[in-house]
This record gives structure tokens, C-alpha cells and sequence, in this order.
């Protein structure tokens, strides 16, 4: 009795841990537990290894945090990404030029960068892991004087109070 006990403790705690190992690999499509940086460049970006204004960014569950106020002109920036949640991220850069340019997904303590070209016009920064999204991980910003109105929130909850940034600082 007590080795059927045993041997159903083990299968027990082998499942568990093959789960556990399943689960964090279906979160991250590469980079995971990685803090070392990557540079992808967007499209319209300069030659190879370009960097740009750095901007730093930080990925919670469930917010987006961009360390930059007043107006951004038209130019190269890198977007330096930390994962300060406990869920594995990324960001993602849609506007003018840019289409779906991210950074891999990323574990909770890692940080990764991303050099994209902006130009004028208005850009979604996001979270394109499901669901995280529409859970708030979502934020607009412009750049030069051609960009459409609104703009967007860099608080959690999906709020959308225009133009602002959580430090207080406006878009332009």
C-alpha cells in the first residue's frame, strides 16, 4: 500500500512539473528567461545595427509605461523594454510604416530592444500576447504635427484619457 502511495505521489508531481514546463514554453516564442537585448529593426529603418533615441518602456500586468513626455519628431528611436510583470511579454509598434514590428515574447525580469522608425503620425504600442491587450497592455503615441487626434493611455484597465502618459506628460 505504502509503495502504490509512493508511485502515485511521483506520477503526481511528474505531471505537475511537465505541466508547469508546457505552460511557460507555450508563453514565449523565443527569449524566455533571457535578459540579454535585441534589436529588431521595423521597417524604414536605416541600415543594420541601427540605434536611435532611447525610450524607455516598462511591461506590467497589465500597463504599459513609456519614460518619455512632450512630442516625439519623425526619426529612429529604440524602444528599451522591460518586463517589470510576472507573465511573459512583448511590445508590438503598428503605425505609419511600421506593421506588427515586436519584440520576442519575454519572461518577468528580462529586457529587450526594439529600433523602429517613426513617422508622422499616430502609433499603437502593445502587448500581443492573447488577451493582454484588451486587459489594458495597450497605448497610442504621436509624432510630428501629421498625426490623426486622440491618443491613448499608458494606465492598466483599458482607460483611455487622451494624450497622456502615467508619469503626467503629454503627446504630442
Amino acid at each position: 500500500m505504502t509503495h502504490l502511495r509512493f508511485t502515485r505521489t511521483a506520477l503526481v508531481l511528474a505531471l505537475v512539473g511537465a505541466l508547469t514546463l508546457a505552460a511557460s514554453a507555450c508563453g514565449s516564442s523565443s527569449g524566455a528567461g533571457s535578459s540579454s537585448s535585441t534589436v529588431t529593426e521595423a521597417a524604414g529603418g536605416g541600415g543594420g545595427g541601427a540605434t536611435g533615441t532611447p525610450i524607455d518602456v516598462t511591461l506590467k500586468d497589465y500597463s504599459i509605461d513609456v519614460a518619455h513626455t512632450g512630442s516625439l519628431t519623425p526619426g529612429t528611436y529604440t524602444f528599451h523594454v522591460t518586463n517589470n510583470g510576472p507573465s511573459s511579454h512583448n511590445l508590438t509598434v503598428n503605425g505609419p510604416g511600421v506593421s506588427d514590428q515586436a519584440t520576442p515574447t519575454f519572461a518577468a525580469g528580462g529586457s529587450m530592444d526594439l529600433t523602429v522608425t517613426l513617422q508622422n503620425g499616430s502609433y499603437e504600442l502593445f502587448c500581443s500576447v492573447p488577451s493582454h491587450k484588451q486587459l489594458g497592455m495597450d497605448t497610442h503615441l504621436t509624432v510630428g504635427s501629421g498625426a490623426a487626434a486622440g491618443g491613448g493611455s499608458t494606465k492598466s484597465g483599458g482607460s483611455s484619457s487622451s494624450g497622456s502618459t502615467a508619469s503626467g506628460g503629454g503627446w504630442a
